[in-house]
């Protein structure tokens, strides 16, 4: 599951507070109910990029901003990146914060994967969003990026050039080249910015080389946290697979396969806003997809790991709204 940090889901509740839209009614708007186990008004550690696109659509519709990502993105501090921010904000240069920034991005946003590419004079930040990722991500991610680096180097500094995957309106590309100060593209192969390579060794304002490592044995401390939290569905998913039946597949046998209690599987999977049932349910719907029609239903109930015809004909209706015999009628 693709996920964000709480820090950087509640810079726009806050943006959106400032507008007169109070967090309880914009999370009630989204139907948010990703929240900490301790505590049923803050937020889980994590958020789903569900969330997250769903807020932004919401924020676009209730200002009336279709440019509501690049608002927001001109916004940004750098605590809002939480550690990520302030190793970034303590490099000694841009060089030095792109580089972080390749490393780490995962800690404010698994959503995406930042690239860097130098050509000659001119250095290029890449960055490819999830398949799932709307346009106001694109934007506040890419607004946000030339925004920070301006607080650190000098606020007139502009880009050579920036491109979006996205089509803009005339009106809007008018008002996002005004911002940037250099021309922007739509329809473009990539989401990126084009800039001289010469800024990469730009002074920023607040070089200081013992916080700047301070944060990077904080950020390498949460990423390896967020990585093995990040791999423990991975590891259900390939012990689901591996099964030839799903019989007596359930938590306790596949968190001792894991050399794990019961407990902590749950908790780690919770951690990803993921259970052990939703996580075996989906295994049985992608078997059931490559197997009716071929397979005796008996011989498939058994292989999904059903106790009977019974309980194999409720999961079919609740994923395909009727009976697995309909089914087959309408293919035969």
């Amino acid at each position: 599951m693709h996920t964000l940090a709480d820090h950087y889901f509640s810079s726009i509740l806050d943006y959106l507070q400032a507008q007169g839209i109070s967090a309880e009614t914009a999370l009630h708007a989204i139907n948010f109910d990703e929240f900490s186990n301790q505590h049923i008004h803050q937020l889980a550690p994590r958020i789903s990029l569900n969330s997250y696109n769903a807020l932004l659509i919401y924020g676009e519709q209730s200002l009336n901003d279709s440019l509501f990502g690049f608002t927001l993105g001109q916004q940004i501090r750098t605590a809002d990146y939480g550690v990520l921010g302030y190793l970034i904000e303590s490099s000694d240069n841009l060089s030095s914060a792109i580089k972080a920034l390749l490393s780490y991005d995962s800690l404010v946003a698994d959503i995406g994967k930042a690239q860097f590419e130098l050509n000659n004079d001119t250095a290029i930040v890449r960055w490819v969003a999830h398949k799932s990722c709307n346009e106001h991500v694109v934007l506040r991610n890419m607004t946000a990026w030339v925004s920070v680096i301006r607080q650190l180097i000098n606020l007139t500094l502009s880009p050579s050039s920036i491109s979006f995957t996205y089509n803009w309106l005339p009106s809007q590309r008018r008002v996002l080249e005004s911002w940037f100060k250099c021309p922007v593209k739509s329809s473009a192969e990539y989401n990126q910015i084009s800039f001289p390579s010469y800024y990469l060794t730009l002074p920023f304002k607040t070089d200081n080389a013992i916080i700047n490592s301070t944060f990077k044995q904080l950020s390498e401390q949460q990423l390896s946290n967020f990585k093995s939290q990040q791999c423990i569905s991975d590891k259900v998913n390939q012990l689901l697979t591996a099964k030839t039946t799903l019989q007596n597949c359930n938590l306790i046998a596949i968190a001792n396969a894991l050399n794990l209690t019961p407990r902590t599987l749950q908790r780690r999977l919770k951690q990803q806003d993921l259970t052990f049932a939703q996580l075996l349910e989906k295994e049985r719907k992608k078997r059931t997809n490559t197997l009716i029609g071929n397979t005796p239903l008996i011989e498939l109930t058994n292989i999904l790991g059903f106790k009977d015809q019974s309980s194999f004909n409720r999961a079919f209706y609740r994923w395909y709204g009727h009976s697995p015999s309909k089914y087959l009628g309408k293919k035969a």
